[in-house]
């Protein structure tokens, strides 16, 4: 009777462990809002927007995976790191850290990998995948002087 009783004692208490240390990382907590559409894989992504205000810019955006990564500007190299959320016609986004409120870029159209769509300032951003962009060492502001 007592080997009955200690194996769902441990099963418990190895349940109670998992759920209160695996769910601390605040980054696990984020991919489990995500739902099965995906727009942005591991990669670099050129992000170019044409405006009045600022007619031609480019950043990147470096993701580590599917829900994290870094921005960077390709003047100075500074940007900052990112959680996001990908949903069916949205990628919510998190820049500076998962504390930061969300900021919604709305997909206009996904065609060939390039990604176009909107913040909520209406300025329309084009996501070009980067050839060979490799997330653990690319520098935006050295592939800019190598082009």
């Amino acid at each position: 009777m007592k080997k009955s009783i200690k194996l769902p004692a441990i099963i418990f208490t190895i349940l109670i462990i998992s759920l209160v240390f695996g769910s601390s990382n605040i980054k696990d907590i984020y991919k489990s809002q995500q739902s099965a559409k995906i727009y942005f894989n591991k990669g670099v992504y050129k992000a170019d927007s044409f405006d009045n205000k600022n007619p031609y810019k480019n950043y990147f955006y470096v993701f580590y995976d599917k829900t994290s990564g870094r921005t960077e500007n390709s003047k100075n190299g500074i940007g900052l790191p990112f959680f996001c959320a990908q949903k069916d016609g949205y990628v919510t986004f998190k820049f500076g850290g998962i504390e930061e409120p969300e900021e919604i870029f709305k997909i206009k159209s996904v065609k060939n990998g390039v990604i176009k769509g909107y913040f909520k300032d209406d300025s329309l951003l084009i996501f070009t995948p980067v050839v060979n962009g490799n997330p653990d060492n690319f520098d935006a502001v050295e592939y800019i002087k190598r082009r």
